[in-house]
């Protein structure tokens, strides 16, 4: 069973410049448009998420951003 939340979660830490607020809203689009350079698993664990899942993976990366912007 693969884990949906970890795969995404994984990918946005990764690809997020968390000194850029514009950064996450954009990897977001760019999963939500399946940009070529978004892994074809992200994007699938990306359509698997349900809304409490997805708003959870917001709030790690917020809290993540508010943390490394002290």
């Amino acid at each position: 069973m693969t884990n949906h939340r970890k795969i995404v979660l994984d990918y946005l830490m990764q690809e997020t410049a968390f000194t850029e607020a514009q950064s996450f809203v954009d990897r977001i689009q760019e999963i939500n448009e399946s940009f070529e350079t978004v892994p074809e698993e992200v994007i699938d664990s990306y359509g698997e998420l349900n809304e409490y899942e997805l708003w959870e993976i917001i709030r790690k990366l917020a809290c993540e951003g508010k943390r490394r912007n002290k």
